[in-house]
């Protein structure tokens, strides 16, 4: 099957091998959240009817938002068939500040569960680009719940994310999320960003590498920088349609 020397053999024996675990972690860390808000909206579901009297406007809310979260699994499958087909992706007009607002909509239980503060500045609502809308929420959302789960180490009073959209700038969008969380050692800035790279216990360190490659594919660029007081700010730029007018 490999071919070739022993050692021409082995190393693409590796590097098969951390591209199917880079697969795999993809799919579990996209698949996990909507599996797992679903099986919670389930039991709520089941409550609510169980009720004395049953509180069906609940029950109903709660069988909606499993519909929901289905239609976010099936679309990181599709995802996922397009990137192994390797045929080239559905491209959109796509408004960047819908995709933003969707994008904490979806964060949001889990910050609160966390008791942290997200707070949106809302911008230009003619900022568009051509792109893949779903890819672009997801990558959104994985920076968001970066921030969320930065700042459970903190104070509650202290759990604050800040998410900016402003532009256009020289033709591009900017996006700031900004965390109150501790922040990060200056020597691991270049990695962040790096497949199954972590710094939480538990997490697949897969959230960053996808957000990137997503904006990257968009023709933008992603960064990370860390201010005098901790905070942690990633920035990215995106090239937006006719200027974003």
């Amino acid at each position: 099957m490999w071919g070739g020397s022993g050692d021409d053999e082995q190393l693409k024996r590796e590097e098969y091998a951390a591209a199917m675990a880079e697969l795999v972690a993809h799919i579990a860390h996209e698949v996990n959240q909507p599996l797992a808000a679903m099986a919670a909206n389930a039991n709520a579901c089941t409550r609510w009817l169980q009720a004395q009297p049953p509180n069906i406007e609940e029950a109903h809310a709660a069988s909606a938002r499993i519909v929901r979260d289905a239609r976010r699994a099936s679309e990181v499958i599709g995802e996922m068939r397009v990137f192994l087909s390797r045929t080239a992706p559905a491209r959109e007009t796509v408004a960047l500040q819908e995709v933003v607002d969707e994008a904490i909509a979806q964060a949001a239980p889990a910050a609160r569960l966390a008791h942290v503060d997200v707070r949106h500045e809302r911008g230009n609502s003619g900022l568009r680009l051509l792109g893949r809308r779903n890819a672009l929420r997801q990558a959104v959302r994985h920076l968001v719940d970066n921030a969320v789960e930065a700042c459970a180490a903190m104070p509650e009073a202290q759990r604050e994310v800040h998410v900016r959209l402003h532009g256009p700038h020289r033709g591009e969008a900017v996006l700031e999320v900004e965390d109150t969380g501790p922040g990060f050692q200056p020597d691991v800035t270049q990695r962040l960003f790096e497949p199954l790279f972590t710094t939480k216990p538990g997490r697949l360190g897969m959230g960053l590498a996808l957000s990137r490659s997503v904006f990257e594919q968009q023709g933008g660029r992603v960064m990370a920088q860390r201010g005098d007081d901790a905070r942690t700010r990633f920035i990215v730029t995106l090239p937006v349609e006719g200027g974003g007018a």
